[in-house]
């Protein structure tokens, strides 16, 4: 780059707003929201997506730019639900007598659930497209790496795992990259497909990375073999092309049948994938997809432990002391019910209720953002319900960023702008017929 180019590029970033440009550390901490291997210690949920984070929310802090209502009028509803979805764990962790356990657990959900929302919700369109373009980025990096191990890494499990990090490649050859779990990286691509549609829809990307991209990760999923990723994300995709009246091209038709035909028949799919999906999808019985039956077993547990702890819990964490399989029931409403009574239950449901109302608000302004939004939140819902607690970042940046979307475009219908904390920022009005410029459209 010439010199002239050089000062044109300088000029160019000085002339975005403060208020729009992310923090580097923020952004390298959503690019990496999903390596959960990337941390210190397996027995501590502290990634170095978490040390960026923290370091991204003092500059943030330091600036005065964090928004003193991220989710807008949606802000209160989220921490009172919240507030009690905590409450109803600890008052089950006192009455069994592990308060420690609720503490650290306490301190995981408030990370991911109350501080990274005033990181990245509610600081502008520009802001947050380019945290939407660092979470694909982000994954689709990861499950690049993890193909290319997984077609040529032949070595035994446990020198994978010693050489790789755990699960990176399980013993029965799924692929959790850096996930630490086939399942969770299931759910990561899951959620990311809509993410490189919307971006596509808005020209954010290009159609030739567009394309990479999707191959990249249809393909990390059918290494993930997951039946409940391979599932939502069908249903995300339907979910994005009806709510955001997408027509498709005839050629992404045809490829997509294409695909679909090849899935289904068996060929050029992993072993793995036949038997855990394939089989299932073929003969239309549920109970062949994965560990399918072993979840029924524990939800039946967790559902009789329910009925005697409907008040008061049983505690954070001790679903699988008390259990008689000795394992937590993979349900996170069944779960907060089991450990936190209904307390817990309603605080926990009442925050997804919260992120469905800010997900539905956005379609009245723009029918895409509200197709991003309900599809991404549509496969956490299901994940959610095949899932133990979901604390990890994996879980909650991507939903974050979709609701970051969603409240984007109602920000810009109402003209003005989010208050932040310590100053305040006068509310500017445009026409009625400006309201939505063309960049968020």
């Amino acid at each position: 780059m010439n010199q002239a180019a050089t000062l044109s590029a300088r000029r160019g970033w000085r002339a975005i707003p403060d208020r729009d440009r992310v923090p580097l550390p923020i952004a390298m901490a959503v690019f990496l929201a999903c390596y959960l291997s990337w941390r210190p210690s397996r027995d501590i949920m502290f990634t170095a997506s978490d040390m960026l984070f923290l370091l991204g929310g003092w500059i943030l802090l330091t600036r005065k730019r964090l928004p003193a209502e991220p989710l807008g009028p949606f802000t209160a509803p989220w921490l009172i639900a919240f507030t009690t979805m905590l409450a109803g764990l600890l008052i089950g962790s006192v009455a069994s007598g592990s308060p420690d356990r609720w503490t650290i657990v306490a301190v995981q959900y408030i990370f991911a659930w109350i501080v990274l929302p005033f990181l990245l919700i509610g600081h502008g369109h520009r802001y947050t497209m380019i945290l939407a373009r660092m979470w694909l980025l982000g994954v689709v990096a990861m499950e690049l790496v993890g193909i290319i191990v997984y077609s040529t890494f032949d070595m035994s499990f446990e020198t994978a795992r010693q050489v790789l990090g755990l699960d990176f490649i399980s013993g029965s050859r799924r692929l959790g990259v850096f996930a630490t779990d086939a399942n969770w990286n299931g759910a990561v691509i899951a959620m990311t497909l809509p993410f490189a549609f919307y971006l596509a829809s808005k020209k954010l990307i290009g159609p030739i990375f567009t394309v990479v991209s999707v191959a990249i990760l249809v393909s990390a999923l059918t290494f993930s073999a997951s039946f409940t990723a391979f599932t939502a994300s069908v249903m995300a995709i339907v979910i994005f092309l009806t709510v955001g009246a997408v027509r498709p091209k005839p050629w992404a038709i045809l490829l997509v049948l294409a695909a679909g035909s090849l899935v289904v028949t068996g060929e050029y799919t992993p072993e793995i994938f036949q038997k855990r999906v394939g089989d299932a999808i073929e003969t239309g019985d549920i109970s062949e997809a994965g560990t399918f039956t072993g979840r029924v077993a524990l939800i039946a547990d967790a559902w009789e432990m329910a009925g005697d702890h409907l008040l008061v819990g049983i505690g954070v964490d001790q679903d699988r002391v008390v259990s008689k399989l000795r394992a937590p029931v993979h349900n996170m409403y069944l779960l907060v019910l089991v450990e936190g009574g209904i307390t817990a239950l309603l605080g926990w449901v009442g925050m997804m209720l919260v992120g469905l109302a800010t997900a539905i608000s956005a379609f009245r302004h723009d029918r895409l953002v509200a197709a991003v939004a309900l599809s991404v939140l549509t496969t956490f819902f299901i994940f959610s319900t095949a899932s133990p607690h979901m604390y990890a970042r994996l879980w909650a940046v991507p939903v974050l960023v979709a609701l970051a979307v969603a409240r984007d475009v109602s920000m810009q219908a109402e003209g003005g702008e989010p208050t932040r904390s310590g100053r305040r920022f006068a509310t500017r009005f445009r026409p009625a017929d400006a309201r939505l410029s063309s960049t968020a459209r």
